[in-house]
C-alpha cells in the first residue's frame, strides 16, 4: 500500500468498534460491482435508471453525481461509510436521494468487514459487538439464557449480510422470545431414531452425519442445544445405515443431512461412497443451507467441494444413480453472486438443485419477496420444491409462525405473479409425514378444547407404518377417518374457519370400467401442437400472453413479433412451440433465442417436444449439442433452457428417455413432464403413481398433472368424465407411495389461466355441471396486462370479484368440497 494511499475510517455506532479501508479498494469494488453486476434485474429499476448501461467508470460517473459527489468519490465514501457503521439492518442506506441496492452495499462490506471464518457467539457483550447492535439492558438476562440454550453461530458473509437486512438478521440472530416453550421439543417421531438414521417413509430415509452448521437459523426444527452438541457420528456409524439401507430394499432415496454434512468431509465421503454400491437405492439427496449463508465452504480452495461433488455425481451416474442438492432460501436479500454462481455450477454438471422455503411471518409473507427470490434462483437453474406452512411448531419459534391461511392466501398470490415453473407446493410435515394443501390432505376441524391445534387429514393409513414403524399407529394424537386415512392434531391456527373442510365420506356404488388405450387420444394431442389462446392482445397472431410471466410463441414470428415481451418486465418465461415439434424446428428456435438473449427480464426458455417421447431417436448428439449451446446458466441475464413433453402412463417410458434426459441435465437442461388426466385411460391412483414413479427414475421432473381443461381433455372426458373423488385418490396415493421429489402440481387449466386445484380455486356444483371459481385472478389482474380487457364470454364474476368460469369432463360424487 502506498504511504499517501487515503484511508476511510467505519465508526461502528453500536459496537464501538472501528474499521478502516482504503479509497482505492472501495472505488474498484464499487467499479466492478457496476461493471459485472449492475445490471437488471439484479437491480432494481429505478437505481438501474441512474446508472443506466456501459462500462463500471461510466456508471460510476453517473451515480456519483446523481447522489451529489459528482468527482468526488472520498466524499460519497464518507457519506456511505458512515451510514454503514450505524446499519444494524432497520434502515436503507440513501446516499443523497438514492437508494443503495442491496447486492452492491455487499460488495462494499467485503471491502470493510473481511473474511470467510464463523464466529460462535458466547455472551450478550460478544453479540453485540458481532451484530452492531444494542440489547436493552432489562433483556440482558434473559438474551443470556437464550444463548446458552440455543447456540448462536455466524458467518461472516451473514454477518454483512445482516448489517444491511433486517429480513437476514430476523432468521439468525437471538430473540428473548425463544425462552417461550409454546410448541414442541420435536416434530418428528423418536422412535423412528436408529442411531444417525432417521426413517418416517418406506422408501427413503435421513442420514445425520454432523450434528453442527456453520449458522444457526433461529426457526429451525432442530434447534435444540442436546441436539446441536450431540457427538458427531463415526465411520462404524456411517458403515452400520448402509448395511441397514442394503438390507431394505423399499429404501429408494437418501437423504444426506445434518446439522450440515458438508462440514464432516469424512463422514459423506464414506456415505455416498457406501449408498453407490447399494443396488436398490436411486437418489442421493444431500442437504445444505450453506450455499445461502457460506458459500466459502463451497468455494474455498478453488472450489474443491464443488469439484468433489462433479465427480461424484459421475460415478452416480456411471451406476444408474443421480445426486440431488437441496437448499433453502427465504428472503431475497439471502441471494448473492456467490450463491447464484454455485447453483448455476452444480445445475450445468448434472446436479439438480432443489429449493424449501420455510413460511416466516413478517419475513417472506406478503408475497413480492418471494416473486424476486424465486425468480432469481431459477434463473440460476434451481428447482423451487416446498414453501413449508406454517413455520415447525417448536419451543422459541413462535414469533415466525403464520396461520394456514395466510399460507394458502400465498399460493393463491404465486399461481397469478410466479411463472408456474417455479411455484412450489404448499406443504406441511405432520408428525407423520408432509401432505400438500387441499389436494392430498386438509384442514378438517379444530381440536376439541385445545384451540392450539387442528385436526388434519393426511395420505397415510395405518398400514403404511406396519413395516417400518409400527409405533406410529399407536400415538395418541391420532385417528382413523371414515375413509381410512389418519387424521393428526397438528398444532397451527387455521386463521379462516372456512378453510375446515371436513371428513370426506365414502363413495358408494360405480366403479371401474374398461380401459382404453392411450391410441385413441395421441392424435387429439398431436393436434394441440398450436399456440394457446391469448387472455389479452399481443397485437400478433404468432405471440400468445396465456399468464402475467408467460408468453407463447411461434416458431415462425419476427423479431416485430417479440417486442411485445421487451416492454413488459414481468414476462420471464418465453415458450416456444411449433406446429410439427421443437427438435424440427432448431434453426427457428435458434433465431427467437438469439432475440430474447438481449431482453433481461426473460430468464427462462421452453421447448415443447412430444416427440421427445414418442419419436427419441431424433435427439441425437448433435442435437443435444445444439440444445447446450441454447442454454445460458449465467450470473448475469441468464436463459435457461427447459424441454416441455408429455406422458400419459407409465408404459410410455423406455431406457432411451432416461439416457436423453441424463444427457440434457448433464447440460444443465430440465425435462419436464405434463400429463393430462383422461377418463378409463390414466386416472386412477394405481397408474399415476407408476407415471410418477418412472418420471423420477429417468430424471424427468412431473410438472403439472392437469385435471382438466387442455383441449384434449375438453373433447375426450366429455364421455369419459374424470371423478373428483379420484383426483383425491391419486393425490393421496403419489403423496404417501412415492417419494416427496415425485409430486407434480395438480392444475386446472381455465380460459382465464391455470390454477391449483384445491388450493387456489374452489368447485362450484354438482355431479357434471360444474364451475371452477379462480381465486388468484380478478379483473383488475387482468386489465394490469391490457386495459380494454373485459370478461370473456362464459365467465361471470363472484360476490368477492372472483371470476367462475366453467369446467368439462369432471364428476362431483359426493357433498365434499374437494369431490
Amino acid at each position: 500500500m502506498s504511504e499517501n494511499e487515503t484511508m476511510l475510517e467505519i465508526d461502528y455506532a453500536n459496537s464501538g468498534e472501528k474499521n478502516e479501508a482504503s479509497l482505492t479498494d472501495l472505488t474498484a469494488a464499487l467499479t466492478g460491482f457496476l461493471e459485472q453486476l449492475g445490471v437488471r434485474p439484479l437491480i432494481d429499476r429505478s437505481f438501474f435508471e441512474v446508472i443506466q448501461i456501459g462500462d463500471g467508470l461510466t456508471k460510476r460517473e453517473r451515480l456519483l453525481e446523481a447522489c451529489g459527489y459528482a468527482d468526488d468519490p472520498q466524499g460519497f465514501f464518507t457519506d456511505l461509510l458512515a451510514q454503514l457503521g450505524k446499519a444494524d439492518g432497520t434502515k436503507k442506506i440513501v446516499v443523497g436521494d438514492i437508494e443503495m441496492p442491496h447486492l452492491l452495499l455487499m460488495a462494499i462490506l467485503e471491502v470493510v468487514l473481511p473474511g470467510n471464518r464463523f464466529i460462535s457467539i458466547k455472551n450478550t457483550e460478544q453479540l453485540e459487538k458481532v451484530a452492531n447492535i444494542r440489547i436493552k439492558k432489562s433483556d440482558h438476562a434473559d438474551m443470556q439464557k437464550v444463548i446458552d440454550t440455543y447456540p448462536v453461530r455466524l458467518s461472516m458473509h451473514t454477518i454483512r449480510q445482516m448489517r444491511v437486512s433486517g429480513s437476514v438478521a430476523y432468521q439468525y440472530l437471538p430473540f428473548v422470545e425463544e425462552l417461550d416453550t409454546i410448541g414442541h421439543t420435536n416434530t418428528w417421531i423418536g422412535q423412528f431414531h436408529q442411531g444417525l438414521l432417521e426413517q418416517m417413509y418406506l422408501n427413503r430415509v435421513i442420514f445425520l452425519l454432523n450434528m453442527a452448521c456453520p449458522v444457526y437459523c433461529r426457526f429451525c426444527f432442530r434447534k435444540h442445544k442436546e441436539e446441536r452438541n450431540q457427538q458427531n457420528p463415526s465411520a462404524e456409524d456411517v458403515r452400520t445405515a448402509i448395511e441397514h439401507v442394503a438390507n431394505s430394499p423399499a429404501i429408494k432415496e437418501i437423504v444426506i443431512t445434518g446439522g450440515d454434512p458438508f462440514m464432516n468431509r469424512e463422514n459423506i465421503a464414506s456415505a455416498i461412497d457406501g449408498l453407490m454400491e447399494v443396488e436398490h437405492v436411486q437418489t442421493l439427496r444431500l442437504a445444505t443451507r450453506s450455499i445461502a449463508y457460506y458459500p466459502h465452504l463451497f468455494l474455498a480452495d478453488d472450489a474443491s467441494m464443488l469439484n468433489y461433488l462433479k465427480r461424484k455425481n459421475l460415478e452416480l451416474q456411471e451406476r444408474g444413480k443421480r445426486m440431488e442438492i437441496a437448499t433453502h432460501f427465504i428472503h431475497p436479500d439471502e441471494i448473492s453472486p456467490q450463491c447464484l454462481m454455485i447453483i448455476s455450477e452444480l445445475v450445468k454438471s448434472g446436479i439438480v438443485v432443489y429449493v424449501q422455503t420455510p413460511f416466516l411471518k413478517d419475513c417472506n409473507d406478503q408475497g413480492p419477496e418471494l416473486v424476486r427470490l424465486f425468480s432469481l434462483l431459477r434463473g440460476a437453474g434451481a428447482e423451487l420444491h416446498y414453501i413449508y406452512i406454517p413455520c415447525s411448531p417448536i419451543h422459541g419459534n413462535s414469533i415466525y409462525w403464520s396461520p394456514i391461511s395466510k399460507g394458502l392466501e400465498m399460493g393463491s398470490y404465486l399461481r397469478a405473479h410466479l411463472s408456474d415453473r417455479v411455484i412450489p407446493r404448499i406443504c406441511t410435515a405432520t408428525p407423520i409425514g408432509k401432505m400438500d394443501w387441499n389436494i392430498s390432505g386438509w384442514a378438517v376441524e379444530p381440536v376439541e378444547e385445545n384451540d392450539n391445534f387442528i385436526w388434519i387429514r393426511s395420505p397415510y393409513n395405518p398400514d403404511y407404518f406396519k413395516e417400518f414403524a409400527p409405533i406410529a399407529n399407536e400415538l395418541e394424537n391420532i385417528r382413523v377417518n371414515e375413509e381410512g386415512t389418519i387424521d393428526i392434531q397438528y398444532m397451527a391456527k387455521i386463521g379462516d374457519d372456512s378453510l375446515f373442510l371436513g371428513s370426506r365420506p365414502l363413495r358408494f356404488g360405480g366403479g371401474m370400467t374398461q380401459p382404453e388405450s392411450t391410441e385413441a387420444v395421441l392424435e387429439m394431442m398431436r393436434e394441440e401442437r398450436k399456440l394457446s389462446p391469448s387472455l389479452v392482445d399481443t397485437r400478433s397472431f404468432n405471440l400468445s400472453r396465456v399468464h402475467e410471466t408467460r408468453v407463447e410463441v411461434d416458431t415462425e414470428c419476427t423479431e416485430e413479433d417479440l417486442y411485445y415481451i421487451r416492454g413488459d418486465e414481468r414476462i420471464t418465461d418465453v415458450v416456444i412451440i411449433s406446429e410439427t415439434d421443437a427438435v424440427d424446428s432448431l434453426y427457428q428456435i435458434d433465431r427467437i433465442v438469439k432475440v430474447l438473449d438481449d431482453i433481461p427480464h426473460v430468464n427462462a426458455i421452453r421447448l415443447r417436444s412430444l416427440k421427445f417421447n414418442y419419436e427419441p431417436q431424433l435427439y441425437t448428439a448433435e442435437v443435444i449439442d445444439r440444445l447446450a449451446g441454447l442454454n445460458k446458466l449465467t450470473l448475469v441475464n441468464p436463459k435457461r433452457l427447459e424441454i416441455e413433453t408429455h406422458f400419459l402412463v407409465a408404459e410410455e417410458f423406455t431406457e432411451e428417455h432416461g439416457r436423453l434426459a441424463r444427457l440434457l441435465r448433464n447440460k444443465g437442461i430440465t425435462v419436464y413432464n405434463n400429463t393430462p388426466l383422461l377418463g378409463r385411460i390414466n386416472d386412477t391412483p394405481e397408474t399415476i403413481h407408476l407415471l410418477a414413479y418412472h418420471c423420477r427414475q429417468a430424471g424427468i421432473e412431473f410438472h403439472h398433472l392437469y385435471v382438466a381443461g387442455l383441449d384434449v381433455q375438453n373433447r375426450w372426458n366429455s364421455e369419459n368424465p374424470v371423478a373428483l373423488y379420484d383426483v383425491i385418490d391419486i393425490a393421496t396415493r403419489v403423496r404417501r407411495d412415492g417419494s416427496g421429489r415425485e409430486v407434480p402440481r395438480y392444475i386446472v387449466h381455465t380460459l382465464l389461466g391455470e390454477v391449483d386445484f384445491g388450493m387456489a380455486s374452489t368447485i362450484i356444483g354438482d355431479g357434471e355441471d360444474l364451475s371452477l371459481k379462480l381465486l388468484p385472478y380478478d379483473l383488475d389482474y387482468f386489465k394490469g396486462m391490457s386495459a380494454d380487457f373485459e370478461w370473456p364470454e362464459g365467465v361471470r364474476e363472484d360476490n368477492d370479484g372472483k371470476p367462475v368460469v366453467p369446467i368439462t369432463g369432471l364428476l362431483k360424487t359426493t357433498d365434499f368440497a374437494l369431490s
